[in-house]
């Protein structure tokens, strides 16, 4: 299942419906249920999936109105983690675009619309930032029990009955 994905035809930002968050919350159930490593890191890595459709999703919503016509970017910006956040760009300096994502919210001259459709495009990104640090978070823990339980495994190798 993916977010949905027909085309927009209404004019303005659209924000991220249930629906559009459905495929992911799908991917989540059952997630902390289980104890089996390998099917842990098949359903978050199905959950990382997902959410790279989301981004990509808000990132061409965003793009179609009204971010082509300001000088603000919505795009991916890679953290060290691996992980891909959405970050706002400044175009005419391609420094961060949180102040300029400030000035124009806060533009009286920007029409209503516009002002409204950035403050939608904040609450999306903000609610996916948030999505792809729990995943994230989860995936390092993945690795780093997996680690573990091996190192375990291998020091109670010696006195496990198999090998008497």
């Amino acid at each position: 299942m993916t977010p949905t994905s027909e085309p927009d035809t209404q004019p303005g930002y659209r924000a991220l419906s249930d629906a559009d968050w459905l495929a992911y919350e799908s991917c989540l159930k059952g997630l902390l249920k289980v104890r089996e490593l390998g099917l842990l890191t098949h359903h978050a890595t199905e959950a990382a999936a997902t959410l790279h459709q989301i981004q990509t999703l808000i990132i061409n919503r965003a793009w179609r109105w009204p971010l082509r016509y300001l000088p603000l970017m919505l795009c991916r910006g890679p953290a060290r983690s691996g992980a891909d956040f959405l970050r706002w760009r400044n175009q005419q300096n391609n420094r961060s675009g949180i102040p300029g994502w400030q000035t124009l919210v806060q533009d009286s001259s920007q029409p209503p619309a516009v002002r409204e459709a950035l403050l939608a495009i904040e609450h999306d990104r903000i609610v996916f930032n948030m999505q792809m640090s729990v995943i994230t978070f989860i995936l390092r823990q993945i690795r780093e029990c997996s680690v573990k339980i091996e190192d375990a495994r291998k020091i109670a190798a010696p006195i496990s009955p198999a090998t008497k």
